[in-house]
């Protein structure tokens, strides 16, 4: 299996399905705290860990596609 940097489609994809899955995390987070229970997780944290997440696929993408 060769190791290849994501293209700009593939980066587009991932990118754009961390933003999705972090504003839904975020909002479980914020709508069980809205109903009296204790999440796990603090707000902002899905935030911090899927933008380091983003970073490294950015990382991880070839420089033209950048």
């Amino acid at each position: 299996m060769s190791k290849t940097k994501f293209n700009g489609f593939e980066k587009w994809f991932i990118t754009t399905a961390l933003q999705e899955a972090i504003k839904q995390a975020e909002q479980e987070v914020i709508n069980m705290s809205n109903n009296g229970k204790t999440p796990i997780y603090a707000e902002g944290y899905f935030t911090m860990v899927g933008n380091e997440l983003i970073d490294k696929v950015n990382s991880m993408t070839l420089k033209k596609d950048q």
